[in-house]
């Protein structure tokens, strides 16, 4: 059969919307670049995949004939968003063309059969835990920014590890990610039987994903989230997204962090240090960001240095007891760590010029940031 139907522009516009990450995107299935439409007695699905990541939105529409075809996603966004009319008529013709009507306007959009459009993952209802969307969201803003780029050499790194942790009654998930030159992580208490999920060392979402985890969380508040052995699942009210996990074990971690010497720190407020780090960023080369730290008396000296351009130097009081020392560290990692922060001091703990900073506040304990020194 033909699919026929009329469909409520706005539900129609927010669904393609949140599609269009996971489709248009060269590859060597040009059928990628379409969001499959498939009727479902009186509902709508849609459906777009670049086969690491899937999404499925379900939405109320007036099906007139039951049918499936597949339309070029971007161009159905542009014509959806366009359109001043409060609803979207679409009637499927002859050789996959499908014709949209939309207040005064009609169009003709050319589309491909649905039967070669990959199938939809299956996935375990019985494994999805309920989660709050706020806490799954802090998690990732607290990781996302240290992934590794797609150009770093150890592939894992382009990802972030998930953990689970059960301790008695309190139950946490914990994520980490590292681009080599710092780490991120942070650990949230959930409430939920996480002892379902199937998470190992080599549990690892891919920065895509993690992404699309983070705007489908924008739209709920609360998901049901499920991880097994290949993928993991992400469901809302109406709404499925299916990520297949990434290959390899994750660098370890946590010898890094038993090697950092907690007995000298410097304390400064967490704004000061941040605004600071932004005007030092102003006279920085752009591929290192070195902003050069010497500490010493109770104060902290920033400096950094442009050839082309000029220099900066600011001087603001912390709580220091160690020797003087002097150190440089890419300030663009410590903007974007400050930035995740919400509370008012942070503890820089530094115990020489080789070693790593860590950077941590007891409001909260949860988050820790690790940044490599660079040499001066």
């Amino acid at each position: 059969m033909s699919l026929v139907l009329n469909i409520a522009r706005e539900d129609f516009l927010y669904a393609l919307s949140s599609l269009q990450n996971v489709t248009g995107k060269p590859g060597a299935m040009p059928i990628l670049a379409n969001v499959l439409l498939r009727s479902e007695n009186d509902a709508l699905e849609l459906t777009a995949t670049d086969l690491e990541v899937g999404i499925r939105h379900t939405m109320p529409a007036e099906i007139l004939s039951q049918g499936s075809i597949t339309l070029p996603a971007k161009k159905l966004l542009e014509i959806v968003r366009e359109s001043n009319s409060g609803h979207v008529h679409l009637e499927e013709i002859e050789n996959n063309w499908v014709k949209i009507k939309a207040d005064s306007s009609d169009y003709n959009l050319a589309g491909m059969a649905s039967d070669e459009y990959p199938s939809f993952p299956a996935y375990e209802e019985q494994s999805l835990v309920e989660l709050n969307s706020d806490d799954l969201r802090d998690l990732i803003e607290k990781t996302i920014f240290s992934i590794a780029s797609d150009t770093e050499s150890n592939f894992t790194l382009t990802g972030v590890l998930v953990e689970k942790e059960i301790k008695e009654d309190k139950k946490y998930l914990r994520m980490v990610s590292s681009d080599g030159h710092r780490l991120s992580l942070m650990k949230k208490e959930v409430q939920g039987d996480i002892s379902l999920f199937h998470i190992d060392r080599t549990t690892i979402i891919p920065r895509k994903g993690v992404q699309e985890i983070k705007k489908f969380c924008e739209h709920f508040d609360t998901v049901f989230l499920g991880f097994e052995e290949k993928q993991a699942v992400l469901k809302g009210d109406h709404a499925v997204l299916i990520i297949r996990l990434m290959n390899g074990d994750f660098p370890d971690f946590r010898n890094l962090l038993q090697i950092i010497n907690r007995d000298k720190f410097i304390e400064i407020n967490r704004l000061v240090l941040l605004n600071a780090m932004r005007r030092m960023n102003l006279f920085t080369e752009d591929r290192f960001n070195v902003v050069k730290c010497h500490i010493e008396n109770n104060e902290i000296t920033l400096s950094s240095q442009s050839m082309d351009l000029g220099n900066a130097k600011e001087i603001h009081p912390v709580t220091y007891t160690g020797e003087p020392i002097k150190l440089g560290f890419n300030g663009k990692y410590f903007i974007e760590t400050m930035q995740v922060m919400t509370c008012e001091n942070v503890k820089l703990y530094i115990s020489g010029k080789d070693r790593p900073c860590l950077i941590y506040s007891e409001n909260e304990p949860h988050f820790i940031s690790i940044i490599m020194p660079m040499e001066i």
